[in-house]
């Protein structure tokens, strides 16, 4: 399945920028904040899984999928893309799923209008801040992504981006504790070559086409994701949020730790959290069932 499978819809943003979307199913609607790189089409098995049990709206960010790049990008004009689609729709209660960099989104929302027009947000497995530093430990990498790491990234967008990118898939792919210590190194084709030694499945398979088979507007426009996401600090964003929260997150996780998701319910007012077991930061399709099934029961109940 494919985004063709849906309407693909329009709306102008508040500087104007075209955005895409779909808009399916009915009752009450949920908006999903994709994450890095993901689009409707990457995403169309877990939406067409959603409408039958409630409205489901899945936008294209800027540059990603059917949205062409245009005006300022990144994870806070993605917030404020979210908001003018709301408006645009005329949703005064929305459940805001963010996943991955999508949560980052949700914290810029609430950031920038608090929780105006939510009844409920999701997030899946992510950390408020990404970079390690000082006594924090509950970000990226499971702790291992220093800022260091962040500012050679950010040098790699623009110099390498196949390798950047499957430093990335790695890192989500595999655990980063402290019993699985990571290797950063190589090129390009030895870090694909040691992922699929590992890890030679469908999900491995899409995440590095995903990451790394992109159009070149898409590569230009992740320096700006990846520096407003991984260089943001969302931390103080947590006790603002006075609607029910709920924290799926993978255990024992690969991008995240355990203890990140346990950290974020206690700095938010009404938090659940609900862990899934024996998966990586791919927990989304590596148990697609009780991911979307504890989306749904939280979301349309």
């Amino acid at each position: 399945m494919n985004c063709s499978a849906f309407q693909i819809k329009t709306f102008k943003a508040y500087d104007g920028a075209e955005i895409h979307y779909v808009d399916v199913g009915s009752g009450q609607p949920m908006i999903y904040v994709c994450g890095f790189g993901s689009t409707i089409a990457s995403q169309a098995p877990f939406i067409d899984a959603m409408r039958s049990r409630g409205r489901i709206i899945v936008l294209d960010q800027r540059a990603f999928g059917t949205t062409p790049a245009a005006g300022e990008m990144g994870v806070h004009q993605s917030a404020r893309d979210v908001r003018a689609l709301m408006e645009a729709l005329e949703l005064p209660h929305v459940v805001l799923y963010g996943y991955s960099m999508g949560a980052a989104v949700t914290f810029s929302y609430i950031s920038q209008f608090g929780t105006a027009g939510l009844s409920k947000i999701i997030l899946g497995d992510m950390s408020p801040k990404l970079i390690n530093e000082g006594d924090w430990a509950l970000g990226l990498y499971q702790g291992h992504y220093t800022r260091s790491m962040y500012e050679k990234d950010l040098e790699l967008i623009r110099t390498d981006y196949k390798r950047f990118a499957l430093i990335v898939a790695e890192g989500l792919l595999f655990q980063n504790s402290p019993q699985h210590a990571r290797n950063f190194t190589g090129t390009a084709d030895e870090i694909r070559a040691r992922i699929l030694n590992k890890r030679n499945d469908p999900i491995a398979q899409g995440l590095i086409q995903g990451m790394v088979d992109i159009t070149e507007e898409h590569m230009a426009a992740n320096y700006e994701y990846w520096s407003t996401m991984a260089g943001s600090d969302f931390r103080t964003v947590l006790p603002e949020i006075d609607v029910p929260v709920l924290i799926l997150y993978a255990d024992p996780g690969s991008g995240y730790s355990p203890a990140t998701a346990a950290y974020m319910k206690s700095q938010l007012p009404n938090a659940a959290l609900m862990p899934i077991y024996g998966c990586t930061h791919m927990a989304a399709s590596e148990n697609p069932m009780q991911w979307r099934g504890c989306i749904a029961a939280f979301a349309y109940s």
